[in-house]
């Protein structure tokens, strides 16, 4: 009986292992099912080229973006992935994709991919720009927008753009017959514009233009190095290291900057003390930084501006407004040299909105709708930022149907989607028309058609679009409005363009002015 007992609890205890031992199977079984399953739904990365090891793809060495760029979506399409070193990049280059990225999954793809030289020339990249998509981004964004671009602001600010505006005329005038840099006459009338905004300060007379020409070729080279391929950013273990010295370039030219930016700033905080001190009121409108001091002195805790930020923000006022403008302006006059049928056009429509017998005003810019077309047509063809400015997904996302990892790089080809014959007829060609037409006649700089985004779009679209767009229409139409412009005899337009962070000319475009307003006064 014992035996039996015995035999039977071993046969119980036998068949009990055997069902735990099903149990754990069925239950391993069920991980690595379910395992594999999520393996699956996890979509391919986009397709590209193979890179090697290490190094990635080497094509990439040595070359234009946008010609690359070209080359690899003719053969893998509006969305494709290229490695440079250990660094995934991603380009997008369809209405419809770009969509995907800053309207449908905006917030995750609000960040930036800041690159060492960025980072050398805005404080560590606490600018508006480049700044990650969080509480210090928006509270700057908030306060620039509220007390420089509102259209209060923007209007009362009308007088100083004018007298500026005057200067270059009565220059250009004096300059009669003989050939003028547009670039360096426009750089700096925006620079003495957005300085009077921001410090009541401006670069007067011939030191004032000899600084002028020296700080626009600073601020050129520091757009193209900034846009530079730089290994130290593609190997981690090489980043302390600068092998090109790109960095070095970057921060030495923005030292410059920074140490003008100190005595003004240090300028303004003794005459705002020395007010207070008096306790005397300001007669006349507060400049920006003047607003951005008290706002730092009033603030605290979590909405306090600090002063590297401070610093950060005038600098991206005055590198983006003054550059973005300079470098349009040469694009736009160089296609209207070249193109003497459009340039007649723009000129009827200023005779008959604004007159012989007077200068432009902003109350004539809303009505000049063919001027307005050209500079469309041109944002097209030269975008001020070819790829916008890079960003960088907060999270692994979806793109086209395609794996999208967090931190990757994220390029929106711009410059493609405006030159892509499947969403504008003769791309290539220079036709202001087009922006006057039922087709395109309703797109504007705001972002909202994705076959058109210059400024880019969704919540990191362009911070300053607003003062941008009116002051280079505006000085524009006042030079066009009041001098013939020819190229100098045996000259011929160049519109080939070099790459960097912004798309500029690969030279000047100089031509010679003639008077063509009917009183001599307006000039002087």
């Amino acid at each position: 009986m014992g035996c039996w007992r015995s035999y039977a609890g071993d046969e119980r205890l036998s068949s009990s292992s055997l069902t735990v031992s099903i149990g754990i199977f069925a239950v391993l079984w069920l991980l690595w099912a379910i395992k594999k399953q999520k393996k699956v739904a996890v979509p391919p990365l986009p397709p590209g080229p193979r890179g090697l090891p290490i190094v990635g793809y080497l094509p990439f060495i040595g070359t234009e973006l946008h010609t690359k760029f070209e080359q690899l979506g003719g053969i893998y399409g509006p969305i494709y992935k290229v490695w440079l070193a250990n660094k995934l990049c991603i380009v997008i280059s369809s209405p419809s994709l770009v969509k995907e990225v800053v309207r449908d999954q905006d917030a995750i793809f609000s960040n930036r991919d800041v690159n060492r030289a960025t980072l050398a020339v805005t404080y560590g990249g606490v600018d508006i720009a480049f700044s990650p998509n969080g509480h210090d981004w928006k509270m700057l964004r908030k306060i620039f927008v509220r007390e420089m671009l509102s259209p209060s602001n923007l209007d009362s600010t009308f007088a100083l753009r004018r007298e500026e505006v005057r200067i270059a005329i009565r220059n250009v005038y004096d300059k009669t017959g003989t050939p003028v840099d547009v670039g360096e006459l426009v750089f700096v009338t925006v620079m003495n514009a957005i300085m009077n905004m921001l410090w009541g300060g401006t670069l007067q007379g011939e030191e004032g233009a000899k600084f002028g020409a020296e700080f626009k070729t600073m601020f050129s080279n520091l757009m193209l190095i900034v846009g530079k391929p730089n290994v130290s950013d593609l190997f981690p273990t090489l980043a302390n290291f600068d092998l090109q010295g790109i960095a070095r370039e970057a921060k030495e030219i923005s030292k410059n900057v920074d140490q003008v930016l100190d005595y003004v700033i240090d300028k303004a905080i003794k005459s705002l003390a020395k007010a207070k001190e008096e306790g005397k009121t300001m007669t006349r409108q507060k400049d920006f930084l003047q607003v951005l001091l008290e706002i730092r002195e009033q603030n605290t805790g979590a909405d306090s501006i600090s002063m590297i930020q401070l610093k950060a923000v005038l600098f991206d006022v005055v590198i983006a407004g003054s550059d973005t403008t300079t470098t349009t302006s040469e694009w736009v006059m160089a296609r209207l040299m070249k193109h003497s049928e459009v340039m007649r056009k723009v000129q009827e429509e200023l005779i008959e909105i604004v007159g012989m017998d007077k200068l432009v005003e902003e109350s004539h810019l809303p009505k000049l709708r063919y001027l307005d077309a050209v500079i469309k047509e041109t944002f097209r063809l030269h975008p001020p930022l070819p790829f916008l400015i890079p960003r960088s997904p907060s999270k692994s996302s979806i793109i086209g149907g395609y794996h999208v990892p967090k931190g990757s790089n994220i390029f929106v080809n711009a410059w493609a989607i405006q030159r892509d014959p499947k969403y504008w007829e003769n791309p290539l060609e220079f036709k202001p028309e087009r922006f006057l037409n039922d087709g395109c006649g309703t797109l504007d700089f705001s972002g909202n058609n994705f076959k058109y985004i210059p400024f880019g779009s969704g919540r990191r679209i362009c911070a300053g679009l607003t003062l941008g767009d009116r002051t280079l229409k505006y000085i524009l139409a006042s030079i066009l409005h009041s001098f013939e412009w020819k190229l100098p005899q045996g000259s011929e337009i160049d519109i080939s363009d070099t790459f960097g962070i912004i798309t500029k000319k690969k030279s000047p475009t100089v031509a010679i002015p003639t008077p063509r307003l009917s009183k001599l006064e307006l000039y002087t």
